[in-house]
């Protein structure tokens, strides 16, 4: 009997995540998607308009070497996929983040929503620990939807690698925002800060040979996250002419550092009570 019990307890927790998920498409997931398309056309479309498309708006040298005006065409806009993608989808990536995230935890700890929520048998680890997974599928859906916004109107940018990156900046961003939530009030104020942090000491003092430089593996390298975006955009790099190779050590140790983040959340949502504001 008590076993019988048990499961139905986790099947009710597990039918909780159609209602996280229509929590997050409509308070998370719409917001993410009006951002990232305004952020999008109003960076993209000055640069779309002077794009030549027909032979008489190419130079005639560019033309010779080049072939054809879509040729042409064709080499700028892996040029303007390749700045897209290093420059402003990290943004996107951040932003989408900390919606997804913001106040997972600590909104139902401030307006004491959990006190209805765990008024049933289910452990907050669990409940919460399934939303960020529900958060995170629910993200990942809003960037393939905008992916194939943009390669419509634009150029063809989604593939597998991209998407595998997306998801797993993700983590790197979303972990510490979890476990900010978690453990405190101004989750956003909170993700924010480390990462401004992270990413001003890395830059200022990463190749500094001073014993206290080596307390920066306590914090996350932000400061490359877009090696990793323009990894996937599919240019050549300029120095050698190679073709761009996803850097799996540096985007194992940005996903590892929010994995860690994450279960560290959860160590905390099941020793802390959700009282303690």
């Amino acid at each position: 009997m008590s076993e019988a019990g048990t499961k139905r307890r986790r099947a009710r927790v597990g039918a909780y995540a159609l209602w996280q998920l229509r929590d997050y498409a409509k308070d998370r997931g719409v917001p993410t998607f009006i951002v990232a398309l305004l952020s999008g056309y109003l960076g993209l479309s000055p640069i779309i308009e002077r794009m030549p498309t027909r032979a008489d708006e190419v130079p005639a040298g560019v033309l010779a070497r080049f072939g054809s005006a879509e040729a042409v065409y064709a080499a700028r806009m892996l040029d303007f996929n390749h700045a897209f993608l290093r420059g402003i989808l990290g943004t996107i990536v951040f932003v989408g983040a900390l919606f997804a995230m913001n106040g997972i935890v600590a909104n139902d700890r401030k307006q004491g929503f959990y006190r209805f929520l765990f008024a049933k048998p289910m452990t907050p680890a669990r409940y919460y620990g399934q939303a960020f997974f529900v958060h995170w599928a629910g993200f990942v859906a809003v960037m393939i939807v905008l992916g194939l916004v943009y390669g419509a109107l634009i150029w063809p940018v989604l593939s597998r690698p991209l998407i595998l990156v997306i998801a797993l900046m993700f983590v790197a961003y979303a972990g510490i925002a979890f476990l900010l939530s978690a453990a405190a009030r101004w989750d956003w104020m909170s993700l924010v800060a480390v990462t401004v942090a992270s990413t001003f000491l890395w830059a200022r003092y990463g190749e500094s040979t001073h014993p206290l430089a080596r307390l920066l593996v306590l914090l996350p390298p932000l400061h490359r996250a877009d090696e990793v975006y323009a990894s996937v955009s599919g240019v050549p790099m300029y120095a050698s002419g190679a073709p761009t190779v996803i850097p799996w050590s540096l985007l194992a140790w940005l996903a590892g550092y929010g994995a860690v983040c994450f279960a560290a959340g959860l160590v905390v949502l099941r020793y802390r009570r959700l009282a303690i504001v």
